[in-house]
């Protein structure tokens, strides 16, 4: 691949001047490994910490770090009580909130496996995910429990279905589905004991079942253990340097890695307050960081353009924030924004499949366009895309990856063993991410190889929004790229599908929406279309993608926002 001659340069502030200790990039050789376990940590934090509060979710009264442990035993205790043991799948559909917390900390404790899925997942998305995962029990929202009846012949190895709801009460019934025992979380937590469950969990234990966006095929299940999760949470809480006076925030989803290991787990680690919102709010955000007293946030996709974009108010430079990571950091505008918010950034790169593995290392330069060095615990190199083989400094190829230590890394994806093999070839894991590492070790994020879009924080697979596209009544092929659109003032991916129409039929693409709307997540559906009479495509007929990103927006394209048509979320 050619060499990449775009010059960064260096933002000479500090990016932390006041550590309350050295940054150890090696701290994980001197650790016991066989504490590298949640439900060991909570435990340990709760007869250390007691009644210092440890979550609170919006206003509602805060949990300390006893009563979290407790919670989380009801939890855990529940759940085998109606016979779930260790190493079975527990899924998770809810919103953000403080119960959402215990039910994953319970999970654990049972030394069960957490299948979080995506608040916008419906129809064949969350059958998907329910069935492939094997999951026993459902926690699920009463606000979704209408998502159930269509899907009901499709989950027919799930075993129980429990009802959490804002309010405490569940009214089941009018949601239609009755196929499965249902039981109210209210009912359920009242059911459990305080107890710690009678079950040995180690750091080689699978924690969750994490599914993230295919390629060429269906969402993969990323089979992460105890000792994964705990070491991207520990590498943050040592880069962030997070302490017990720390405030760490969060408005991400709690579905998402990013919330649950980069904010919630680093403060249990470090016996800090996590405080949790239900999700991003443009007009409350600086009000939320000034009246809880934050010190450390996270950023991730365009949320930093959204908080640019937003009217100024006096909160934004009225806080206690030491230090934010951006994933990426949003540097076009990086120096104003710093500048304007009070702030100081540091910036990172990880995958579902093998955590936050790169961070700017404290005390160093803040180099634009930059997402760090190796974080500790993993090798990183720039490969040649064919050969594996690596490349000189500067040099732009794919990014690869291996554990210095064990166990740190997805062990596999579910189900799914071509490709664990294929993406560990040459007992490397290929991240499908191009990019280029200078002299001194900083790798800089080029493009994307893999065929997926990345929107605001989400990974799509174009090969599931093309399975969708093509079950429409006159569609003969399409195929979906990310491509870059001005939104809110700034350039981000957004999904386009090209579609080539049954010939002698035309379709319209405001209809070929409305059919979209209610079989995918609204992050998916494509904001632009553009009709072709034929797709690009190499000899042995896969399609050349590269080929229709060149061609891009044309006069022709539909566009969803101009249109003004609304997707309902």
């Amino acid at each position: 691949m050619a060499t990449d001659t775009k010059k960064t340069r260096d933002l000479q502030h500090p990016v932390s001047l006041e550590r309350s200790r050295p940054f150890n990039v090696r701290w994980y050789e001197s650790e016991d490994r066989s504490k590298w376990v949640l439900p060991n940590i909570l435990k340990q934090r709760a007869e250390q910490y007691g009644d210092k509060t440890f979550l609170q979710f919006a206003e509602k009264e805060p949990i300390s770090y006893s009563r979290m442990n407790q919670l989380a035993n009801r939890v855990a205790n529940g759940l085998a009580a109606l016979g779930v043991k260790k190493g079975d799948k527990v899924a998770v559909l809810m919103p953000n909130s403080d119960d959402i917390v215990l039910v994953w900390f319970g999970i654990l404790k049972l030394g069960a496996i957490m299948v979080p899925i995506n608040t916008a997942y419906k129809m064949d998305f969350l059958s998907y995910i329910i069935d492939s995962s094997d999951a026993k029990v459902l926690f699920i929202a009463e606000e979704y429990m209408d998502r159930l009846p269509p899907i009901a012949e499709q989950i027919s190895q799930l075993q129980r279905v429990i009802v959490w709801t804002r309010t405490g009460a569940a009214e089941f019934e009018s949601h239609g589905f009755n196929t499965k025992p249902m039981t109210s979380f209210s009912e359920f937590m009242d059911r459990g004991h305080d107890n710690e469950p009678d079950v040995e969990v180690t750091f080689t234990d699978y924690a969750r079942l994490m599914y993230t966006s295919g390629t060429t095929g269906r969402s993969k299940g990323v089979i992460r253990p105890c000792a994964a999760d705990y070491s991207s949470a520990r590498n943050y809480a040592e880069v962030m340097d997070v302490t017990p006076d720390d405030v760490c925030f969060t408005c991400l989803p709690l579905f998402h890695s990013n919330a649950m290991v980069l904010s919630v787990y680093p403060a249990l680690i470090k016996g800090a307050k996590a405080h949790v919102e239900e999700k991003y709010s443009a007009s409350r955000f600086w009000k939320w960081i000034k009246n809880y007293g934050v010190t450390k946030f996270n950023v991730v996709g365009g949320m930093s353009y959204f908080m640019w974009n937003t009217p100024p108010v006096p909160e934004e430079k009225e806080h206690n924030v030491k230090l934010v990571l951006g994933s990426p950091a949003p540097h076009d505008i990086i120096e104003p924004f710093m500048e304007r918010f009070n702030i100081k950034f540091m910036e990172g790169y990880g995958l579902t499949e093998i955590g936050q593995v790169t961070y700017m290392r404290p005390g160093e330069p803040f180099r634009v366009g930059s997402c760090g060095k190796e974080a500790p615990g993993y090798e990183i190199i720039i490969s040649n895309p064919e050969t594996d083989e690596e490349l000189p400094r500067g040099e732009v190829g794919e990014i690869i990856v291996r554990p210095r230590i064990p166990n740190i890394m997805l062990y596999r994806y579910y189900k799914m063993p071509q490709k664990t093999v294929e993406d560990f070839r040459n007992f490397w894991f290929h991240t499908g991410d191009a990019g280029r590492m200078d002299t001194e070790g900083y790798i800089y994020f080029v493009d994307r190889v893999k065929d997926y879009i990345r929107r605001r924080g989400e990974n799509i697979s174009s090969f599931e929004v093309e399975k969708i596209v093509n079950s429409y009544p006159g569609v003969e092929e399409s195929a979906a790229i990310g491509i870059k659109a001005e939104t809110g003032g700034y350039a981000e991916d957004e999904v386009m599908i090209v579609v080539v129409p049954v010939e002698g039929k035309k379709v319209d693409a405001v209809e070929l929406t409305e059919y979209l709307e209610p079989k995918m997540p609204y992050f998916m559906i494509p904001r632009f279309i553009r009709f072709a009479d034929s797709l690009p495509k190499t000899g042995t007929q896969r399609v050349q993608k590269n080929k229709l990103r060149e061609t891009g927006l044309t006069p022709e394209t539909w566009d969803r926002e101009v249109a003004g048509y609304k997707i309902k979320r």
